[in-house]
């Protein structure tokens, strides 16, 4: 819908027309579209976006090609690179030259520099300034507008980043700043060492003493504090990179650097994120399990989900259930979301509080492979503790050990020896469980 849905953007064929052109050149279509002014922020491009991908979006309804065409003015307009392009040459600009498919460069293909070439080199860009900011994980389900401090290095604006009034490029070091300094070592041996220019301190531009900038003491750049504006959108991954372009630090003679805010996800008390499905551990009573169980849960916009199990169904510990649909929203896709899967273990009931053992009986499944006692002594498990272990074990089976197999006759009846002066005489006696 492209073609025709943006009235003079013109696709058309191959080759691209040339920018100097005397064609009118339209670049108002992607703001009307999103309903915002050619002075808009990025941060008001965002909302408009976001408010209109929701009414626009296909599962809502909304028609398909009118939602990829917002989608494309949100990528050109939230860069500010894009942006100045298409203020200036409108969407030939962006396409210029692509040779490939123009609708996929506007979706989030890599548009570049301008087009031209040559003469002059470009300046060197500072490096990249990298802030990681928290987020819970209820804010990345929703979204949200995050409001941060930001401290960068700015270029004086009084001297222009120059130092001084009336400044002007060093003659000594050609405005680089540096200087080739030649050191003879020895005969025939010559060394060479870049120094800061003593003329312009290392700055490139020099000025006289009585023209240095008040403002910033000659220094060409200020510390500045400043808020921004980071959007959340619903659905995004941890780590997850926001890019301000220009926000990071500027220094004398290069492009600006960028600001990247990496959003890092906070761990949730209550739900465990894995991509687009959320996972929740939940305890049950043994009656739960058996009889069926029925409980709440606040899931991450506030909403109550009252949540049941299918009437005569058995929970056993380990079981894991699903809901559609209950999950994260996708990135990109709000509208879409992932399951929420309920992981579930049994709460066993202690010896005290258990009644009527001899009616559970009679409702419960007789056990197939039960064993029912005939001969030989009948001993009863009892609690593990860590402080009831006998000491003649080790040196038992240590000396079983030593005899290389020897050990199993007289060990054993020592240890029965034991048992039996420790619970009490008399064969075929039952040992007593303890209980806890």
């Amino acid at each position: 819908m492209f073609g025709g849905g943006f009235p003079g953007f013109g696709f058309g064929g191959g080759g691209g027309q040339d920018f100097e052109s005397d064609k009118e050149i339209d670049n108002k279509a992607f703001y009307e579209l999103l309903g915002v002014t050619t002075t808009a922020s990025t941060s008001d491009v965002k909302k408009a976006y976001f408010k209109l991908a929701k009414e626009h979006h296909p599962d809502k309804g909304g028609d398909s090609e009118k939602f990829k065409e917002i989608q494309a003015a949100y990528e050109v307009l939230s860069n500010p690179e894009k942006k100045e392009i298409y203020d200036k040459y409108g969407l030939d600009g962006l396409t210029q030259g692509g040779g490939g498919d123009p609708f996929a460069d506007i979706l989030g293909g890599l548009f570049g520099g301008r087009r031209g070439g040559g003469g002059k080199p470009q300046q060197k860009k500072v490096k990249p300034v990298l802030k990681e900011v928290k987020v819970k994980l209820e804010d990345v389900f929703s979204g949200k507008m995050m409001k941060i401090p930001h401290q960068r290095k700015k270029l004086c604006e009084e001297c222009d980043g120059k130092g001084g009034k009336n400044a002007k490029k060093c003659t000594k070091c050609k405005g680089h700043g540096v200087v080739e300094k030649i050191v003879q070592l020895g005969p025939g041996f010559l060394s060479s060492s870049r120094a800061p220019c003593p003329d312009c301190r290392g700055e490139g531009m020099s000025y006289a003493k009585e023209d240095k900038c008040k403002n910033c003491k000659g220094d060409c750049i200020l510390e500045e504090k400043k808020t921004l504006e980071v959007v959340v959108e619903p659905g995004i991954p941890n780590e997850h990179l926001v890019q301000f372009h220009g926000d990071g630090d500027e220094y004398p003679g290069a492009i600006a650097g960028d600001l990247y805010v990496k959003l890092i996800i906070e761990k949730h008390k209550t739900f465990e994120r894995k991509g687009a499905d959320l996972y929740l551990k939940k305890t049950i009573s043994l009656y739960e399990a058996l009889t069926g169980t029925t409980f709440q849960v606040e899931h991450l916009d506030g909403t109550k989900i009252n949540i049941t199990s299918a009437p005569g169904e058995v929970i056993s510990p380990g079981t894991t259930k699903q809901i559609l649909k209950k999950g994260m929203p996708f990135f990109k896709d709000a509208m879409s979301s992932g399951n929420l899967y309920i992981e579930f273990d049994v709460e066993f009931p202690k010896k005290s509080e258990l009644k009527n053992i001899e009616s559970i009986k009679d409702v419960l499944p007789v056990p197939k492979n039960q064993h029912s006692p005939s001969g030989g002594k009948v001993v009863v498990m009892e609690d593990y503790k860590e402080d009831s272990k006998n000491p003649k074990a080790e040196g038992g089976r240590a000396k079983a050990h030593g005899h290389h197999g020897h050990g199993h006759g007289d060990d054993d009846e020592d240890w029965e020896d034991d048992q039996q002066h420790h619970h009490g005489h008399g064969g075929g006696q039952r040992v007593q469980c303890n209980q806890q």
